[in-house]
């Protein structure tokens, strides 16, 4: 199912479905259409603030809101933050948890792409276009109608960004000077958002060892990314480290189609001779 959200176009595909979808390796019995109902609900209040129909125009995000851009923000911040409490989770930031939307749903606490997707999804169901920037380090949302730009940071609240707060942020974030890349401010496409999750979840349950569970995420990041030959290459090797060495010789010789000039291509010609050998001694 995640392949099929996946062969749509970018701007089609499914963001919540997909994130649910994600979820569900950690938690299957979560129910996605329930999911989807609490979103849901929570444009309908937004829009309930705004004085406006339960149900927004089928064109409100095509050509411009029913409401100014910012009443919009004041309302999804007072129904998100100010009545729901939604929060960063900063306490506990490496939690799992904070990548897989149903906990951050339950739990009212994310990171800054989690809970931006909760923003980003709740306002396009209560009429407004937002779009998420992936800055380095932490993941904001940005509202753009003609002249007005605003930069939203659900991380903390809601609050309201100018470029160049930003850019201090990143900074202070990094510990280190940066130099500023306009590419930071560039909308990032649903794809990658999903693949910054993945990166996450993979990023953490490799630090702690759990390699099941790091395994059935690059299931879906080489879902996401076919292509990709590191991906093939790191799945191949976890697949080893598991001793399942049918699939790490699958992988890893599907790495050598993809990226046949690598610089690790005779390390990676080891590996296989030496799974080959495993393989030989099992029959």
């Amino acid at each position: 199912m995640f392949a099929s959200l996946l062969a749509q176009e970018d701007a089609a595909i499914d963001l919540v479905g997909a994130a649910l979808l994600i979820a569900k390796l950690a938690y299957p019995e979560v129910d996605i259409a329930c999911y989807q109902s609490q979103l849901d609900a929570l444009a309908r209040r937004v829009r309930g603030i705004l004085g406006l129909s339960p149900i927004p125009p089928l064109d409100a995000m095509l050509t411009s809101p029913e409401r100014e851009p910012h009443e919009f923000l004041q309302a999804l911040n007072q129904v998100i933050f100010a009545e729901e409490g939604f929060c960063g989770n900063s306490g506990d930031y490496n939690n799992p948890d904070n990548n897989y939307l149903n906990k951050v749903l339950d739990n009212r606490a994310g990171i800054p792409i989690t809970l931006s997707l909760v923003y980003i999804e709740v306002a396009r169901r209560a009429g407004l276009f937002i779009e998420g920037i992936g800055l380095p380090y932490h993941f904001i949302a940005r509202c753009q109608y003609g002249e007005e730009t605003y930069y939203i940071d659900a991380f903390h609240q809601g609050r309201l960004l100018s470029e160049q707060e930003c850019i201090e942020l990143v900074r202070r974030i990094a510990h280190r000077p940066l130099k500023l890349h306009h590419h930071w401010f560039e909308p990032v496409p649903r794809k990658q958002m999903l693949g910054r999750m993945l990166n996450n979840l993979k990023r953490i349950y490799l630090e702690r060892d759990a390699y099941e569970p790091a395994l059935a995420i690059y299931e879906l990041m080489v879902l996401l990314h076919p292509q990709s030959a590191v991906h093939r290459r790191e799945r191949g090797l976890l697949h080893l480290q598991l001793k399942h060495y049918g699939r790490a010789l699958h992988d890893l010789m599907a790495y050598r189609e993809l990226a046949p000039e690598a610089k690790d291509r005779y390390e990676v010609l080891n590996y296989i001779k030496m799974i080959r050998q495993a393989i030989a001694m099992m029959n």
